[in-house]
């Protein structure tokens, strides 16, 4: 029995203290390195959603001032649309103006035609 309990370190070998201690200094060491590690990454984190964000303000602030300019156009379309609806009415009747002219330069050809068939 007395050489099982010395061939086994006791609590209170100095090499089981020295070994206990390290064991618990490196796992101090580990602990610390994975915290820093786990707050680098969190301030990371919050750097990119800063940045994330202002740049989502800023495509915010665009589509506000494009909602606007847009807004403003339809106003300015609104405002010309009764001078649009003239000059469409106008290009019409320019059209009809041009066939009736067309057609009334046909028959002054056609009478001209016919003045000289009787004056010949």
């Amino acid at each position: 029995s007395n050489t099982a309990t010395s061939s086994n370190p006791l609590p209170d070998d100095p090499e089981v203290r020295r070994l206990s201690k390290e064991l618990f200094t490196k796992l101090s060491e580990y602990m610390n390195s994975e915290v820093s590690a786990s707050t680098h990454e969190y301030q990371l984190l919050g750097k990119l959603n800063l940045v994330v964000a202002n740049k989502y303000k800023g495509m915010q602030e665009r589509a506000a001032r494009l909602n606007t300019f847009l807004r403003d156009l339809d106003d300015k379309y609104k405002h010309l649309e009764p001078y649009l609806k003239q000059i469409d009415k106008l290009h019409d009747n320019v059209t009809k103006l041009e066939d009736v002219v067309i057609k009334l330069d046909q028959y002054t050809k056609s009478l001209e035609r016919q003045f000289k068939q009787v004056y010949k």
